[in-house]
Formats: structure tokens, sequence, C-alpha cells
């Protein structure tokens, strides 16, 4: 039976979730035996998380699937008021999701479905009018959210547009076409730019505001990505998400009217209120845990190279635009460390993601830049191991809690371990690596 989530009112005015107590709470959704990456449960953080988690039972989409989208569709309606500064560059609530699934397995339809299902009930005009497909050039999309000319046009007054594209090969082929400005009209749309073409001084958009969804296969991408535009320029504004049925539901009547008004309503509520903010800014406390730990962990190793680099590069501000977007939907405009933490999970799932995808020509197959490093280390230091003192130099700018945590990670690797050596009056920690079987 779907999960019936009953909304009530704090004392903040934001929408509360009363969830049945006989349903596991999101962390448990993920499906543990899936045959790629896991998320970290901390990706279905706040009130996108809980909706996420009422919403599983009803569908068979993967959950990260439905909070990828839910997370574009929700910053595309939210508009272009939210921002935030990073360096000198303001960044809009955008997430774009490149949402990457077998034809058969993934279920990335089932996955945009549910959210558009969710959002046609909040906020009805925004779906019939600023949700297109079909994107084929620079071009057209300008047509989308085109300023008037003055005279005859009065061009297009809401600049807010959620495009799903359902084959996004086709998308990639036809930006790589001779004399094509979609790529570079793309970009433009992920910065927030105002769009226009040089040939075409009549087309203009002035402050639009572009969330894009595609969808597509594994062999489709990895074929695409061969290609050094896509790696180096478009690719990159995307958030890779493998996807994978989640549940089997032969017979799924999908959500009750009850449960979708339900979160309509509560959603509805958040979206208007979200479009009054202006400058989103953190909290003390996850600036603190943005310099001490996210920011050094995404920036990587600037000697890696290939597609996986190319997405790395815009790994640390696609976190702090995931939590803003986190956060509008917790009815905030200070990102907390919880959406910090959520959208940093966002991000390495994205880059797991990629590296599965892509296979170990990409990059090592663990999807983490400090953890790759780690388990090259040890594979060259041999038998002798590497010691504690020598993780310590690696990553000397992270904390002890963190190079804990990632050498306990490295021990859950296949043919790694931790062993006590003796030491001069008590016994040192070395990491070993030996190739399994």
């Amino acid at each position: 039976m779907p999960v019936e989530l009953h909304l009530a009112t704090a004392a903040d005015g934001r929408p509360q979730a009363q969830q049945n107590p006989m349903y596991d709470p999101a962390p448990g959704i993920v499906r543990p035996d899936r045959p790629g990456p896991v998320p970290d449960p901390e990706v279905f953080c706040g009130w996108a998380g809980e909706t996420v988690a009422a919403l599983d039972p009803t569908t068979e989409a993967d959950p990260v699937g439905v909070l990828a989208n839910l997370l574009s569709a929700a910053g595309a309606a939210i508009g272009p008021g939210p921002f935030m500064w990073i360096g000198n560059d303001r960044h809009p609530a955008l997430i774009w999701a490149l949402t990457v699934g077998a034809t058969s397995m993934g279920r990335k339809g089932a996955a945009t479905n549910t959210v558009r299902r969710l959002l046609k009930a909040a906020v009805p005009d925004f779906i019939a009018s600023n949700t297109r497909s079909g994107l084929s050039s620079g071009e057209g999309l300008i047509e989308m959210v085109r300023d008037g000319d003055g005279d005859k046009d009065p061009g297009v007054l809401d600049k807010r547009l959620w495009v799903v594209e359902s084959e996004y090969a086709v998308t990639m082929a036809r930006g790589r076409r001779e004399g094509s400005s979609l790529g570079g009209i793309l970009r433009q749309a992920w910065n927030g730019e105002d769009l226009g073409v040089m040939n075409r001084d009549a087309l203009h958009a002035t402050a639009p505001h572009v969330a894009v969804v595609g969808h597509i296969s594994p062999r489709e991408l990895r074929a695409r990505m061969q290609d050094a535009e896509m790696a180096g320029g478009s690719y990159n504004r995307f958030l890779p998400i493998a996807l994978w049925r989640n549940l089997l539901l032969p017979d799924a009547p999908g959500a009750s009217d009850e449960l979708i008004d339900n979160l309509a309503s509560a959603w509805r509520t958040v979206l208007t209120d979200a479009r009054r903010i202006g400058e989103v800014r953190l909290t003390p406390e996850a600036a603190q845990l943005w310099r001490d730990e996210v920011y050094l962990a995404l920036c990587g190793d600037e000697a890696d190279e290939g597609p996986l680099a190319e997405f790395t590069a815009r790994a640390a501000p696609y976190a702090k635009r995931a939590a803003m977007v986190y956060a509008l939907t917790d009815h905030t405009d200070r990102i907390g460390e919880q959406h910090l933490r959520a959208a940093w999970a966002l991000v390495r799932y994205a880059r797991a993601s990629a590296a599965h995808i892509l296979g170990p020509t990409a990059a090592a197959s663990t999807g983490d830049p400090d953890l790759d490093k780690l388990a090259a280390a040890v594979k060259a230091a041999g038998p002798s191991g590497l010691t504690g003192d020598e993780v310590y130099r690696l990553f000397k700018r992270r904390n002890a809690a963190y190079r804990s945590d990632l050498t306990a990670r490295l021990c859950q690797l296949p043919g790694f371990a931790a062993a006590q050596v003796p030491g001069e009056g008590r016994h040192r920690t070395v990491f070993l690596f030996a190739p399994p079987g």
C-alpha cells in the first residue's frame, strides 16, 4: 500500500511530514544489492528526501533518480531569484542531471514522470507552460525564453524553463553538427547568463533560468564521451546519475490521489515562498564544514585527466548549488550543515556513477578521488605497505577524522587491509594490498 503522508504546519510555517511509522525512513529506501554505486543515505535530506521516501513504494524508479529530477524541477520552478556568490560568479538554483540507465532496467522515464505528476498537482501552470523537450539548436532554446522585440513580439515574460530530453544522445549529436550553437548556448544557460548568437542579433534572452534533465543509456554515453567537445564542454554542466530499477511492482497502481494532493499542497507553499528569496548563504557551521572538508575533497587531484577530471572541475560549485536547492526546499535561505552534507553526497554519487559507467579507463572505479589516491599509494608501496605517517603526509590538509574514515573505506575494498607491525616501542599500522585471488 502506498505511504500516506499527512502534512502539518510547524511554528515557522514550514510544512511538516508525519510519516506512517510502518515505513522505513529515507536512509533505507535504496536497495544495497544494486549493480553499481550506492548513494549515501545523506542524499535523502530534508523535505526533498521525505518526498522521495513517500513516493518510493509507488514506483519502480530509482529513488536517487526521483531525487535528481525533483531537485532539478524544483530549482527551475523556484526561478532566478535565489542565488549564491561563489567567488565573483553568481550561481542560480539550477541543477542539470544526466540520468543514465539501461533501456529495460533504468526506469529513467518513471523517475521523471513521478516528479512531473507531483509538480503538475503543485504548480500546474509551470508544468503546462514551462516544461519543454526537443532541444535541437541554440536558437531554438533561446526562442523558448526570448526577449520581446518592442514591436509585434512581446517575448516570453516567464523565463523559467525545465527541459526534459528523453533521448539525450540525439541532443548530443545535434550539438556536434557543423555550425551548431547548441553546446555554447547550453553552457551559457547553465551559467545563468544572457543568451544570444552572433548571427542572429534580433534573437536574445535576458536573465533566462533553464534547467535540463537528460536520459541516456550507458552504451550511448560511453560512445558520445569519446567526443572531446562534449567531455570538456557541455558534459561537465551535468550531474551524471546512474539509475537502476529499485522495486518490482507488476501491479503498481501508482501514488494515491490523497498522497499526491498532500505532497503537492506542501510543495506549492515551499516553491512559492522560495521564489521570494534573494541571496542564500551558508550557516557558520556549514561554512566551517566547507572549508575544512568539502572543498578540499572536491577539488580532486590536479594531475587527473580525462572525462572524470572534467566533471570534477565543477564538483565544488555544484555542491553549493545542490545545497542551495536542498535549503530552499527546506523553507530556509540558509544552507545548514545537513544540506551541505547531502549535496556533497550527491556529487560523490554523481562522480561514482560516471566512473562506473565510463569504466576503469576514465578513472579508478571507486568514484572518490581521495580514495583512489590512497589506493594507488598503497599499491605503489609494495609488500612493506603504507604507514600511517605516510597517509598523514598524503592528506595532511585533511583532519584526523577524515583520514580515519578514508582508511576505513580503503579496507573495505577487495585486496586491501590494515595490519599491525612492530615499531619502536609500540606497534604501528600499515596498509597493504594483495590482489584478490
